[in-house]
């Protein structure tokens, strides 16, 4: 990887002191890994997760480098490849410091990881959430990797177990993300707990006191900052009391339909994208309010925010979602119509076509639907 560093006049002037040699060094994140199983010349990237930016460099002697600015901490993802094998890539919430990574053959998983205390922090909290929930970091991502699986192969028993293994996992995980952030209030991982385990899975209100309430070294963190940032537009909608705008869409096997065919009826209306992953880990979600409402007058209608039909479709093959299925077009525009500025969006609309509800994630759907539809 090619690195820049820019000095200013002063600095060519003055002679660097040892504490200002420490300084600099402080506001580098430098990550050596080594893996004999890496073939020289695979190339390997450094993703900042909140920025956006991606860096890249190429193994050698089995070995690889990355120097990045950190001037605070964020969620970076390495991998092997742009479409990186199994176990070929990982995560951390990495600020300024030193990060090493050794271990056999060409993965990472078993590598042994060392360096810098956010090193350390982040195996305390794999270790904690295996004590607490039963299975650590990375088992969301694994079960969400086994649901593809299974609903690229149709096996809908496999299917439903890894959904109630996913949604007893959240509930768990949520308990206990609550305790660690209590228990490390300024650490910056904490606002990635935050982000992983109660981002639109709890009431947003509560994400933003639980954020606001991070202690000022945790609140550097770019994930906390972004998540900050996020927060003010989810917490209302103009439309909540108002009659939700009608539209006509056209669903998967191109015909047209009205918001409005579904008066009389309980609508979630949610917009979602196929590369949108916050969007596709609320499915486990939807599906269950789905199954559990369908029979007493409750529908969703999904609208997708995709430009491109092809992999639209490969979503719908994929998540096999039993409700009607929409694309947004350039000339309806219903995200406007909606004021969408982030997706998963959803409003709950009632019987008389009434926005009743904004912003309903993880179990948040099912409980209002509960506490309306009882019997």
């Amino acid at each position: 990887m090619t690195r820049k560093t820019k000095r200013n006049l002063l600095w060519t002037i003055l002679l660097l002191s040892s504490s200002s040699t420490q300084l600099l060094a402080q506001q580098q994140l430098k990550i050596n890994a080594e893996l004999p199983g890496l073939k020289d010349g695979e190339k390997v990237y450094l993703i900042d997760y909140v920025k956006q930016q991606m860096d890249s460099t190429r193994v050698e002697n089995h070995k690889f480098e990355f120097m990045a600015k950190a001037d605070s901490s964020s969620l970076y993802v390495v991998q092997v490849g742009l479409q990186p094998k199994e176990d070929q890539y990982f995560y951390m919430d990495m600020g300024a410091g030193e990060l090493k990574v050794s271990g056999k053959g060409d993965s990472f998983k078993g590598a042994a990881f060392t360096g810098s205390p956010f090193v350390a922090k982040w195996k305390e909290l794999d270790g904690f959430l295996q004590q607490q929930c039963g299975a650590g970091i990375n088992h969301i991502s694994e079960l969400t990797q086994k649901l593809g699986q299974a609903q690229a192969v149709g096996d809908a028993q496999a299917l439903e177990d890894l959904q109630k293994q996913y949604l007893a996992y959240i509930e768990k995980s949520k308990v206990a993300s609550k305790e660690w952030i209590a228990k490390n209030p300024d650490e910056p991982i904490s606002a990635y707990v935050i982000n992983a385990f109660l981002f639109n899975k709890i009431p947003l209100e509560e994400v933003q006191a639980l954020l606001k309430g991070l202690g000022p070294k945790a609140q550097k963190s770019k994930l906390a900052a972004a998540m900050l940032r996020a927060q003010a537009p989810k917490m209302t909608s103009s439309l909540v009391n108002q009659q939700a705008p009608d539209f006509t869409l056209t669903d998967a096997q191109g015909k047209p339909v009205k918001l409005s065919d579904f008066k009389g009826k309980y609508v979630l209306l949610d917009f979602w994208a196929s590369w949108c992953a916050p969007c596709r880990r609320e499915m486990p979600f939807l599906k269950a309010a789905y199954e559990k409402y369908n029979a007493q007058n409750f529908t969703i209608l999904s609208v997708s925010m995709d430009t491109e039909t092809d992999k639209w479709r490969k979503a719908l093959d994929d998540e096999k979602m039993p409700w009607t299925q929409l694309l947004d077009d350039s000339k309806q525009q219903t995200s406007t119509l909606y004021s969408v500025q982030f997706i998963p969006t959803n409003f709950l609309i009632d019987p008389a076509g009434k926005v009743i509800a904004f912003g309903l994630y993880g179990e948040e759907v099912s409980k209002q639907l509960g506490s309306m539809l009882k019997n």
